[in-house]
């Protein structure tokens, strides 16, 4: 087998096949190693066998024996649910990576599917008519619409307001004529959002006003714009 050095920070070895292969690529686990990490995971988040087995639907004796003989990595189902169990990723349970936590993008996910797997489970009991579901799921829909808009000022009014409570400049001068910064701060963060939380009381105003005599269609129409005119609005702003 030939050793070649590609460069300084990349060292590569050549296999069988002459292929190249970095030599610092992480190795999946052995069944062993993934079921250490099972029980170390599991110690970390204070959770009993008998507790993850609940997690996972299956009984205290195997979790033990995925722990003492290990899981087969190849088994992607029971590591992605292990996994989920667990609060970590496939990636860390089975050796290809260090990062133990998910990252924000991921926590968010888990937690807006959970929520939504409740709405629906719930419409789906409680609301009987397909067209009502999909008015329901519809607006709903909207108004996560809305809400996109929503994190971007929010976003912009935390970067402003983030320069409000450093600027010592600012600062010196507010001491001048008495005025406290925080004051400077509320008003920063009203001004950026005022527009979106006055889109999303239209929005709320108009659910309760979609029955109204002769209205109804104006007004369901009318929402449904809402969201694209919040949107151009902010693309507006951005130009």
């Amino acid at each position: 087998m030939e050793i070649t050095i590609a460069n300084c920070n990349d060292v590569c070895y050549n296999d069988v096949n002459g292929g190249e292969k970095p030599m610092n690529e992480p190795n999946v686990f052995t069944a062993k190693q993934v079921g250490e990490r099972v029980k170390e995971r599991r110690t970390e988040l204070n959770l009993s066998m008998g507790d993850l087995g609940k997690r996972l639907g299956v009984n205290k004796s195997t979790i033990q024996r995925y722990e003492s003989k290990g899981v087969d990595p190849e088994k992607r189902y029971l590591v992605i649910s292990l996994a989920d169990a667990l609060l970590t990723t496939p990636e860390w349970l089975t050796g290809l990576s260090e990062d133990k936590e998910y990252d924000g993008y991921t926590k968010s996910k888990m937690k807006l599917d959970e929520h939504l797997e409740s709405f629906l489970k719930e419409m789906d009991s409680v609301v009987g008519s397909e067209a009502y579901q999909q008015f329901l799921a519809g607006h709903l829909c909207n108004i996560i619409d809305l809400y996109s808009v929503y994190a971007v000022h929010f976003a912009r009014a935390m970067e402003k307001t983030d320069q409000v409570a450093t600027d010592e400049g600012l600062k010196e001068s507010l001491m001048r004529y008495a005025i406290e910064s925080g004051a400077i701060v509320e008003r920063v963060y009203q001004q950026e959002m005022n527009p979106i939380i006055e889109d999303m009381k239209r929005y709320m105003d108009g659910l309760l006003h979609i029955y109204d005599y002769g209205k109804g269609g104006r007004i369901t129409s009318e929402l449904f714009k809402l969201p694209l005119e919040a949107r151009d609005r902010l693309n507006g702003n951005n130009d």
